[in-house]
C-alpha cells in the first residue's frame, strides 16, 4: 500500500483551490453585481491560482508517492 505523507501546507493548498473555485464563481455570477473589471480581475486570478495550486498538489503527491519509505 503507498502511503501519503499529509503535510502541513497540503490543507493551505487545498483552501488555495477552493478559494480559486470561489472567485472563478464569482467572476461569473458576480458580474452583474460589479463591474466589468472586476469581474475580469477575478476570472484569471482563480484561473492562475487553480492551475497553480492544482500543480502543486499534484506535484507533491507524485514526489511522496516516489519517495523512500
Amino acid at each position: 500500500m503507498v502511503g501519503f505523507k499529509c503535510d502541513n501546507s497540503l490543507f493551505g493548498y487545498l483552501a488555495a483551490v477552493v478559494a480559486s473555485f470561489f472567485l472563478l464563481w464569482l467572476s461569473e455570477f458576480g458580474a452583474v453585481a460589479t463591474n466589468n473589471f472586476f469581474s475580469t480581475l477575478f476570472f484569471y486570478v482563480g484561473a492562475i491560482g487553480l492551475a497553480l495550486f492544482s500543480f502543486v498538489i499534484i506535484f507533491l503527491s507524485l514526489f511522496s508517492l516516489f519517495s523512500k519509505q
